[in-house]
């Protein structure tokens, strides 16, 4: 199979997955709304969320792939060697990720408190929080599982079965969710529990379509013959692949400290899920081009090379993350209300959520282009610089929520995600730029000045356009108006990118 049709295979059921998450998303929103239930939910799935970001999603394969490449290319044992390279893998990682499960299920009070300080001791959203998390953090070790065998699968050039894995774990919250909302469980303890319990079933599910892809694979996990050697080695695909779950985790991570910061108001940690979820797609797809394309791009390039590649890769970010910050911003509320007002999710809870997105949406250009620059970091050597800056940039977020929300509340709080990720652009910019690994040619300062303006032109078009065309009764009439907005937004985006394009490239001749 060409690598077109693999990259297809891929996008397609990418994209399948998205559409089911946000179909998962409003079905939870509809049985559990903005409520208190919601919000213990929504604090006890942080941390297994984290763990598919960082697991399940790929991020941890960048670092084990190669490690099997390398060792399945030594000549005659490379089979044997890669497989107790995989199996040592596994027992490692999944033995660590058991041994934390474990040791947060059993201190699950103490970490609620920690994630979830504004949770009252003893009230109902800590303790259906405490209940839940014990119950989802099952769902880590699986995701370890489904992380091993999945990049087993992917390093034979076995991509469906494994692409489609996250579509069948969202497929099984939405069966549960079917059946409590056929049931009548609306903002119940029960509801949020058979959501918790079926999120472990998706696990369950990822791990056994990942098995199933992974079986026959030369490199499959041995285990009879592990030496301390391989376990070293193990430690090594660990060690590796940090860096890249650091950078796969911020906004994750950012989402979790907000969420902490915020936690006394009720409401606050469900509609942050909500706006957060609406926010992942543009991320992902940002994320997924660093991955798939600006990496290995960069590899094979030379050092002059590779800075101008990087440099282009940022403005591809921009032109992608700018009029999807502007859109969501702009159309936050008909958003929300198409996607999630229905059943217990009521019109308060939309304007709530809507203003939440708004203002997450002004961190999407910041942590889109901090994606690529993580990518540029690694590529080039300046991996350390990359993790320091993004630690700082989490310490920046905390102390920012924390102060933020203390004056202004959720809605300021939310502006800490934004605040991180720009200081945390500038800094890291600064030090690839100082390095040699991050060069903008005029051109490509021109276009994102231009891509810039067309994304505000586009932003002050649908607005107007969305003040004037009135809201319609109806879920169907609804959609069709969003759909009408996001098009004019795409026809008047497009037009101003075509335009940037011929002025660059008229200036820049007449300059040559």
């Amino acid at each position: 199979m060409s690598l077109l049709a693999r990259t297809s295979i891929v996008s397609a059921a990418t994209l399948v997955s998205r559409v089911l998450g946000f179909a998962r998303d409003a079905a939870t929103a509809a049985v559990l709304g903005v409520g208190p239930v919601a919000d213990a939910l929504a604090a006890a799935m942080a941390l297994p969320l984290l763990a598919r970001r960082l697991l399940a999603e790929g991020a941890f394969n960048l670092a084990f792939i190669p490690a099997l490449a390398r060792t399945s290319g030594v000549a005659g044992t490379g089979d044997e060697a890669a497989g107790r390279l995989a199996g040592a893998t596994l027992l490692l990682l999944c033995g660590l990720l058991l041994v934390f499960a474990a040791v947060v299920a059993l201190f699950m009070p103490q970490v609620i408190g920690l994630m979830a300080p504004g949770f009252e001791a003893g009230g109902q959203r800590a303790d259906v929080a405490i209940l839940c998390g014990r119950v989802v953090v099952l769902y880590i070790p699986l995701a370890g599982l489904a992380a091993i065998f999945g990049g087993i699968a992917n390093a034979a050039h076995r991509v469906l079965l494994p692409a489609l894995a996250p579509a069948a774990a969202n497929i099984t919250v939405l069966a549960v969710i079917g059946v409590l909302l056929a049931k009548g469980l609306m903002e119940s303890d029960t509801a949020a529990f058979a959501i918790a319990a079926a999120q472990v079933g998706a696990g369950c599910a990822q791990f056994a379509i990942m098995r199933l892809a992974a079986g026959g694979c030369p490199s499959l996990p041995l285990f009879r013959v592990l030496t301390v050697r391989d376990l070293r080695a193990a430690l090594g695909v660990l060690r590796a692949a940090s860096p890249a779950l650091l950078f796969a985790g911020l906004s994750q991570l950012r989402f979790i400290i907000v969420v902490a910061a915020v936690s006394a108001t009720p409401g606050a940690a469900a509609a942050l899920n909500y706006a957060q979820r609406l926010m992942d797609l543009p991320l992902g797809l940002v994320g997924a081009s660093a991955g798939a394309v600006l990496v290995p791009a960069l590899l094979r390039r030379g050092r002059a090379e590779a800075a101008d590649d990087a440099g282009r890769a940022v403005l591809a970010a921009l032109a992608f993350a700018l009029p999807a910050a502007i859109g969501l911003a702009v159309l936050a509320e008909p958003i929300v209300v198409t996607l999630f007002q229905r059943g217990s999710f009521d019109s308060e809870d939309a304007r709530f959520t809507a203003a939440l997105l708004a203002v997450l949406s002004l961190s999407l250009p910041a942590q889109g282009l901090e994606r690529i620059l993580s990518a540029a970091a690694s590529t080039s050597g300046q991996i350390k610089a990359a993790e320091r800056i993004a630690l700082g940039s989490l310490l920046l977020c905390m102390v920012a929520a924390a102060g933020l929300g203390t004056v202004g509340g959720p809605l300021i709080a939310a502006g800490a995600v934004a605040l991180s990720a720009v200081a945390s652009i500038l800094a890291l910019g600064g030090v690839l730029i100082a390095r040699g690994a991050l060069r903008f040619s005029a051109p490509v300062l021109l276009s994102a000045a231009g891509l810039a303006a067309a994304s505000l032109a586009m932003g002050a078009g649908v607005g107007a356009l969305a003040a004037t065309w009135p809201v319609p009764e109806g879920t169907l009439a609804g959609i069709l108006r969003l759909a009408g907005l996001v098009a004019s937004g795409g026809v008047i985006y497009g037009a101003g990118a075509l335009l940037v394009k011929a002025a660059v490239s008229k200036a820049w001749m007449g300059r040559v």
